[in-house]
């Protein structure tokens, strides 16, 4: 854990010395939708339910430093929904009408990550399109667990605040990015539509009896806009 840990503070460390030193910047916002899951241990499959994706959001603030023609250094501010959904029941047949009967559940925790970005692009003054990857830093807000009973009918869904302390969870996360994206000329700046994929390094469950192999995953689409400065 500390290798990982002082390795993403190198690459931070790295990344933000070569961006100050000449660059020319530009701001913008984008936002989205994030599906994330968590991995699953290979000690408890047997034990524990499937994790299906869980829709979430994702939404950021960023600056973006222009180091050459064709690389960019991209530092962001961002809000996201992770966490994973479950579902427990089981399909009876009345005559030829199939019911639902169970229990949808979604575990949400909210973070504020700092991804921290290089770009690398490649197209004309009119479009581009660019490859982007990096580390980020995130820290959990606050968690909520979703259930709505399932009965022929979704029912209104029961929402319940989770204390993360109790459960011995991670409120700091490390993880990495890779993704792609297209930008096209729009008036004074760039609209953006970008796809990525983040996986987390950091153990969610890391306490002293329980250490569970248990991570973040996840994918996000987003549209954005940038302008120069």
């Amino acid at each position: 854990m500390k290798t990982n840990r002082w390795f993403f503070l190198s690459l931070i460390f790295v990344f933000i010395s070569a961006s100050f030193a000449s660059a020319q910047w530009s701001g913008g916002v984008r936002g989205g939708a994030y599906g994330g899951t968590i991995t699953r241990p290979d000690l408890i499959t047997g034990i524990t339910p499937d994790f299906h994706w869980s829709p979430g959001v994702s939404v950021a603030l960023f600056a973006e430093g222009q180091l050459s023609d064709n690389v960019a250094f991209r530092p962001e501010l961002v809000y996201q929904q992770k966490g994973f959904m479950m579902r427990e029941g089981t399909n009876l047949n009345l005559g030829n009408f199939p019911v639902r009967l169970g229990v949808k559940s979604s575990y949400r925790v909210s973070y504020l990550e700092t991804p921290l970005l290089l770009k690398l692009s490649a197209g004309n003054e009119l479009a581009k399109v660019y490859a982007i990857a990096g580390p980020s830093v995130g820290y959990a807000l606050d968690a909520q667990l979703v259930t709505r009973p399932q009965a022929i009918l979704d029912f209104r869904p029961i929402r319940t605040n989770v204390p993360l302390e109790t459960l011995g969870y991670n409120r700091f996360e490390f993880s990495a990015i890779a993704g792609a994206g297209i930008s096209i000329k729009a008036g004074a700046g760039e609209l953006m539509a970008e796809a990525r994929y983040q996986h987390g390094v950091t153990r969610l469950i890391d306490a002293p009896v329980v250490r569970a192999n248990v991570r973040n995953q996840g994918v996000s689409v987003s549209l954005g806009y940038k302008i120069p400065f």
